[in-house]
């Protein structure tokens, strides 16, 4: 008896840890030509020129929420994560350097620390993602975890999550005001900034993690807004995406650049505006930003949105240069 129970619950863990096959998801792009009314394709906005956007639409029950984004260095290739822990992969097309589609969607769920599907779990609360070659982290909110996934050869997680070590000082987040800006450093390190974690200063807390020594820092907080995101340039410094909503109808989106040598212990981090954008704009709750390299050499930022599984809101896709 004890023998075909272990042989049971072998096979049952197997199982759970093998990786389910992706599902295509089917989506709708309409192309975004006007930033707003004063902002064509190829204009400039801010301190950035816009290079169009997408509006996407699925009727897929799994497809929105979408809380983390990194798109690879050829600028086609999009992994994003739900903020209800799935995984999608797929394509963006473009005509020059305008995106026109998303083709080639796919969804997985995305595996726990213990190898099984993550959505609808503890820990599923996906806010972040960052990818370096065949590996991933991903910061779940309210339990405040930071997990790292080995890749497939197809961009997917292959087993079980591995914890990340955090700061114990990091769990002191409200349960709902966790790390929604993840990037990682030239080091190796990853960077945590707290949507909502003000210091004695209010400012927002954050932290340096997986590196040799992890430690404290903060980042300034102005104008009422949190971080949502958060990505590294080529040139290793980083640009933070921060939102603030004003019920019920207040919604601004910022872009800021932080320099790489102002991630350290002592006065927060703190940088100029790249552009701030409000209902004025099409804008949405954009809480997922990624950077790569254009073919002409400039910086391309994308920012994606999360519409919160809501029909009052939208998933836009945005893209702005960052100039030479």
């Amino acid at each position: 008896m004890r023998i075909l129970l272990a042989v049971a619950l072998a096979l049952a863990l197997g199982g759970a840890a093998r990786a389910e096959e992706p599902t295509p998801v089917e989506v709708a792009s309409t192309p975004i030509e006007r930033f707003d009314l004063s902002t064509p394709v190829g204009a400039t906005f801010g301190s950035l020129v816009f290079l169009g956007g997408l509006e996407l639409k699925s009727r897929d029950a799994d497809f929105g929420g979408l809380s983390g984004l990194r798109v690879d260095e050829t600028g086609r290739s999009l992994t994003a994560i739900s903020d209800r822990g799935t995984w999608f992969r797929g394509t963006i097309d473009y005509e020059g350097e305008r995106p026109v589609a998303i083709t080639g969607l796919t969804r997985t769920p995305t595996p726990g620390r213990d190898g099984r599907p993550l959505p609808g779990r503890r820990g599923a609360d996906t806010e972040a993602l960052e990818i370096e070659g065949r590996t991933a982290w991903v910061s779940s909110e309210r339990v405040h975890w930071l997990t790292r996934y080995a890749l497939d050869g197809d961009g997917r997680p292959k087993g079980a999550g591995q914890a990340v070590a955090l700061p114990k000082a990091a769990a002191g987040a409200k349960r709902n005001s966790g790390y929604e800006a993840m990037a990682r450093l030239k080091s190796g390190a990853i960077v945590l900034i707290a949507e909502n974690f003000p210091d004695e200063n209010g400012d927002n807390r954050a932290f340096v993690a997986g590196g040799k020594t992890p430690f404290a820092f903060a980042v300034r907080r102005t104008d009422d807004f949190s971080p949502t995101d958060l990505v590294r340039l080529p040139d290793g410094d980083l640009v933070m995406l921060e939102r603030r909503y004003r019920p019920p109808f207040s919604l601004s989106v910022r872009l800021k650049r932080l320099a790489a040598k102002d991630v350290a212990a002592g006065a927060p981090a703190d940088g100029p505006v790249l552009m701030e954008a409000s209902l004025a704009q099409r804008i949405d709750n954009f809480e997922a930003l990624s950077a790569h390299r254009a073919p002409d050499g400039r910086t391309v930022l994308t920012l994606l949105s999360d519409d919160n599984f809501s029909a009052l809101q939208r998933t836009l896709l945005m893209q702005f240069a960052l100039p030479r």
